[in-house]
């Protein structure tokens, strides 16, 4: 009986983990497209992608193309683009001077690459595991929550960098964690605490290795490589700073600037509370979007849990504090923070793959509610700013 090389299951293996994304890329954007004529039947089809554009995604679109302004914008409620990190609308911008393509055009296109890049390097943190591997190029690419990674949003990049940083830590090379971890400091504010990420997971593997606790500052600060990582880690989030205290003489704008946004800073769980009893008073509404941030952060708040029920410590502390440290500013974007998580939707993604039967109703579910947040995404359902 014939036996298939080794060589060849691996080849088979490889054009699996390459194609299969790229069908959800065409039905991603079959569905968006669709829902795009749908609800704009007389808006030119030509406009797909600047339609896409809404809310945050303006805001990258004029940094992309104008850079940092120095003073707030009277008509964006008092607000400034210094809350928005640098590392992608410069990527963007810097293309967009080479090649003659609208902005949102060329982002959006990047976002999809960047997309695509992420589910395949995400197939060792699942357990290369086919099935699971489905899902999460489903839920990236074409699932729901995909408007995100598709047009001029942030998350794509956060979710491919936080992937590269696992990856790397998964296998101890931490200059290369602490490189992933640089540039996602220079994404979005909460990319620096990663860090932390790196420095447990050097910890625990002098734990592995010699067997002991005893010794470990002296053992951890005699690895020169791990030092340099340690300081190459924020260096995005220093940078940031330092550019925004020669620009406008304040390092701290992209904190100072939330005010514009009415973000206080108070107690985590008192937000998540508040938002949990913010019954709806409109007769069919089953949840309002206070509602539906707030089981977001507690959806999330489960799947660190069971991070930490498998040891993974260092992606569960990063979860944690990615949750924790937003939600003490409210539930704006917390939906859209919880689902750029990679940590948290790569398990997501490992549990609902256990059982065939739940594989393909989670499949199912995926690709038939992308429709419908995308409709609700161009009517200016709140819970997806």
């Amino acid at each position: 009986m014939y036996q298939p090389s080794v060589d060849g299951q691996q080849d088979r293996l490889t054009r699996f983990v390459l194609l299969l994304p790229l069908l959800f890329v065409l039905t991603g954007t079959l569905i968006r497209f669709l829902a795009f004529r749908y609800h704009q039947p007389d808006t030119p089809w030509t406009e797909y992608f600047g339609a896409m554009c809404r809310w945050d995604c303006i805001w990258y679109v004029n940094l992309a193309e104008d850079g940092y302004s120095r003073f707030p914008v009277p008509d964006r409620v008092a607000a400034a683009n210094w809350a928005f990190f640098p590392f992608y609308p410069i990527l963007v911008g810097a293309l967009g001077k080479l090649l003659p393509i609208p902005t949102i055009v060329l982002a959006s296109l990047m976002s999809i690459v960047t997309a695509y890049v992420a589910v395949v390097v995400a197939w060792p943190l699942l357990g290369r595991s086919r099935r699971a591997y489905a899902l999460y190029a489903a839920f990236i690419l074409s699932g729901p929550i995909s408007i995100y990674f598709t047009t001029f949003f942030t998350e794509v990049m956060f979710v491919l960098l936080t992937t590269l940083v696992f990856r790397f830590l998964g296998r101890s090379n931490y200059l290369g964690a602490a490189t992933a971890a640089a540039l996602l400091s220079g994404t979005r504010i909460i990319g620096v605490f990663v860090s932390l990420s790196l420095g447990l997971q050097a910890l625990l593997d002098r734990r592995r290795t010699t067997g002991s606790w005893r010794g470990w500052l002296p053992g951890l600060l005699g690895q020169p490589k791990l030092v340099l990582a340690v300081f190459l880690s924020p260096l995005g989030l220093f940078l940031y700073i330092a550019f925004l205290h020669y620009w406008i003489g304040d390092g701290l704008a992209f904190s100072h600037v939330q005010r514009a946004w009415a973000r206080q800073v108070g107690n985590p769980f008192g937000y998540l509370w508040q938002g949990l009893t913010a019954w709806s008073t409109t007769p069919g509404q089953w949840l309002t979007h206070s509602q539906v941030l707030a089981l977001s952060a507690v959806a999330g708040l489960a799947l660190t849990a069971v991070l930490g029920w498998r040891r993974q410590w260092p992606a569960a502390l990063f979860a944690l504090l990615a949750i924790l440290i937003p939600l003490a500013a409210g539930l704006a974007s917390m939906l859209r923070f919880m689902v750029a998580m990679a940590p948290l939707t790569i398990t997501l993604m490992t549990l609902l793959a256990r059982w065939r039967w739940l594989f393909a109703l989670s499949l199912v579910t995926l690709l038939v509610s992308a429709w419908f947040v995308t409709l609700a995404w161009f009517g200016g359902n709140l819970a997806l700013v």
